[in-house]
């Protein structure tokens, strides 16, 4: 504190014309992104300024403090890290409610406590309006395609675009505080956007196989609940396709809840693969996105799934999978063609397949003695200069 009583006293001496309340709220003004709560308090009784005067920059200060807890517990933290950054104040700040969030409590391997804001599901659907268009093709005779031509809003060093696959929500296994730590993410972080590839559901029907009996839900509860999550981030989802265990619905009666969810939420939606072309900054890119179709268990046979398409595809930059529950990110150069040059050209082609949010214990998987799902995440980048690249998150 004696640094801040210097600080004090160099802001007195500056400022001597002010009345002794101007004064006082000015130091107390000009200190309280420096001091914390407990101390911003103690200062405002040294000035002499009364409590009632003084209660709306300890707001101000407080309000800052929380702002800043909150962006800071957006990934989980241990109590350490908590007051080694907010000091005294962690304590308080721990104890705050914070609107629209909840705070959740887990230990990490060295069975250290950890603390995570995570946001609360609201009952009441509110869709944010998109700040991107899109168009739909059509083949000549008017027969929808599955093609997207989405326009992003310019931008400066990147855009992220995170896949969602195989969520699997509704399953006893489901991964729910990493799914909500993605929405969270995807809601406040700018240049992020989302494409849902399909099992979000775990959409089990009693069907005779004992698939339901790892459902903690009902198929109705699970459409209204993803439909609730997704909510804050539908207006940056680009497009939305559908998995096998939402197909279960549609072989069985005919409905499609993936187009039902993509519905609810404003979502361009396909009922199997997409080709997507994005632009921004004058540029364009092409991702060719499908759920996957295989069972192989070798990273080989689930690549060469992942890169059927290129069969029947011309150069695509992204080509975008998941149901296999793995995280891949792999790439190859290819030969092309530059028309305006006249000149070839060496391209970067991505295979991309997207991780899981289920676990592995007493799930399906481990009865048939799949190996547990790939850790961590996928991201597609796409770059102000043009270029674009996959990473492993």
């Amino acid at each position: 504190m004696k640094k801040k009583r210097a600080k004090i006293e160099v802001l007195v001496k500056n400022n001597n014309e002010l009345s002794s309340e101007d004064l006082s709220k000015k130091v107390l003004e000009e200190l309280r992104v420096k001091l914390s709560i407990v101390q911003i308090e103690d200062v405002r009784k040294r000035l002499g300024l009364d409590k009632k005067e003084g209660q709306d920059l300890v707001q101000k200060v407080e309000f800052d403090k929380k702002a800043e807890f909150l962006k800071f517990l957006m990934k989980a933290k241990t109590e350490k890290e908590i007051f080694e950054k907010f000091g005294e104040d962690g304590k308080i700040l721990l104890k705050e409610s914070y609107d629209k969030y909840q705070l959740f409590t887990n230990r990490n391997n060295y069975n250290e406590l950890l603390y995570v804001l995570l946001p609360t599901i609201s009952p009441v659907i509110e869709i944010k309006p998109k700040q991107w268009h899109y168009h739909l093709g059509k083949s000549d005779e008017g027969i929808d395609q599955p093609y997207i031509l989405i326009q992003l809003p310019d931008f400066k060093k990147r855009i992220k675009i995170a896949p969602l696959f195989d969520v699997h929500y509704g399953n006893f296994a489901h991964k729910h505080k990493k799914f909500l730590t993605y929405l969270r993410w995807i809601a406040e972080t700018e240049n992020v956007y989302a494409v849902l590839g399909g099992d979000l559901m775990e959409n089990a029907l009693d069907d005779g196989r004992g698939m339901s009996y790892d459902q903690i839900k009902s198929p109705h509860n699970q459409l209204d609940d993803m439909t609730i999550m997704l909510a804050p981030i539908a207006h940056k989802i680009l497009f939305a396709t559908t998995g096998n265990h939402e197909e279960r619905t549609y072989k069985k009666t005919g409905i499609d809840v993936m187009e039902v969810l993509a519905n609810r939420l404003h979502v361009p939606y396909f009922a199997g693969p997409i080709f997507a072309s994005i632009m921004a900054n004058g540029y364009k890119w092409s991702i060719y996105t499908f759920h996957g179709n295989t069972n192989s268990r070798t990273k080989g046979g689930k690549m060469n799934s992942a890169n059927r398409p290129k069969m029947f595809t011309g150069f695509i930059n992204f080509f975008l999978s998941g149901h296999v529950h793995d995280r891949v990110c792999e790439n190859e150069t290819c030969v092309v063609e530059d028309p305006i040059n006249c000149r070839l050209v060496y391209m970067s082609q991505w295979t991309v397949i997207a991780p899981s949010f289920l676990g592995w214990e007493k799930t399906y998987a481990y009865r048939a003695g799949y190996p547990p799902p790939a850790m961590g995440g996928v991201s597609l980048e796409l770059y102000d200069n043009g270029d674009y690249q996959a990473y492993l998150t």
